[in-house]
């Protein structure tokens, strides 16, 4: 299972199904928690088969984990939320972040 410290982690993409609608709604929430934390993040939104090689997290719906897991780098820590808004998964991915914590694939 991947893990990275919070303090580390340079680049997120948000894996989504299609590249647009609802996952482009997650992926600028996050941009809008991270702003607001302070956090120096970059969050990027790819279709879950072609995620960047240089993301160092991908979040993703659970109905797509096993293709964004299939196409993160090998390293990638894959953190899966259930609803699109205000998901705790997602929270939690922020307050880790903030804070250094480890974070560990779901």
């Amino acid at each position: 299972m991947s893990s990275i410290n919070g303090a580390e982690v340079k680049k997120i993409c948000l894996a989504c199904e299609a590249g647009a609608g609802s996952s482009l709604m997650v992926k600028n929430g996050l941009v809008k928690k991270a702003k607001k934390a302070g956090l120096d993040v970059e969050i990027v939104h790819a279709p879950a088969t072609q995620i960047p090689a240089d993301s160092d997290i991908v979040v993703c719906h659970t109905g797509l984990a096993a293709a964004a897991k299939a196409a993160a780098p090998e390293n990638a820590v894959v953190i899966q939320f259930m609803m699109f808004m205000n998901d705790p998964a997602l929270k939690k991915l922020i307050t880790d972040l903030s804070e250094g914590n480890e974070i560990t694939s779901t």
